[in-house]
């Protein structure tokens, strides 16, 4: 079964990440931005390849040794993402700022203006490593690959090709801000204000849609 279609909505799952956008936005707002700006994001990508690798290779030995038993492996897999996506959603919306009070920000955050590329490999491997959404997303999409059965060749591509896609808003701030001038600083600026200030409301609503898609993955499974 090639489900290799279902690669973009996580893809798109694992790009929407607030707190990274705003991490990278504030590096290339801070002193030693366009050094460190790169590094953060490599890092970030690459972290996001070695999970998805590491679920296609688990995918793949999982297909050979099992059979079709690895589709049940898949449809308890997307299970558990529906739960805990779920649960996360909650956790998002209860979280939210309450009776008008403004989102606090992050506290790594106020260190980011004395960001060096050391500092920005570390933050990105971090981030990475720790984000709830992401490495679900990158398993499952590695998953998909696994079982798609494909050359090795093509299967490292399309692994690349999805961490590549889930850092899409990381790489983009970077390359607008090559282009200079206060008027992008000051949009940049904005931008990371909106994010704080709504991420928890952007949180839970991903949460419910990553949620919903991994339930109609087993409506979908337990029907074929």
């Amino acid at each position: 079964m090639n489900d290799l279609h279902t690669l973009l909505p996580l893809a798109v799952g694992m790009l929407l990440s607030p707190l990274p956008i705003v991490a990278i936005v504030a590096i290339v707002l801070a002193p030693r931005g366009r050094t460190s700006a790169p590094v953060f994001t490599g890092t970030f990508t690459l972290v996001a390849f070695a999970v998805v690798g590491l679920g296609a290779a688990g995918a793949a030995r999982a297909a050979e040794s099992t059979g079709p038993d690895a589709r049940t492996v898949s449809l308890i897999l997307a299970m558990v993402l529906g739960v805990g996506f779920t649960v996360f959603a909650i956790a998002s919306w209860l979280s939210r700022p309450k009776d008008g009070k403004p989102a606090t920000a992050p506290k790594w955050l106020a260190a980011i203006d004395g960001v060096t590329p050391l500092s920005a490999a570390g933050l990105g491997l971090g981030m990475a490593v720790m984000n709830t959404k992401n490495i679900p997303l990158e398993l499952k999409a590695g998953a998909v690959i696994g079982e798609a059965h494909l050359p090795s060749l093509a299967a490292v591509g399309l692994c690349v090709a999805v961490a590549v896609a889930g850092s899409v808003l990381l790489i983009a701030p970077a390359l607008v801000e090559l282009s200079g001038g206060t008027r992008v600083r000051s949009a940049l600026q904005t931008l990371k204000s909106q994010l704080i200030t709504h991420n928890a409301a952007m949180m839970t609503v991903l949460f419910a849609i990553l949620a919903a898609n991994e339930l109609a993955q087993v409506i979908h499974r337990l029907a074929a």
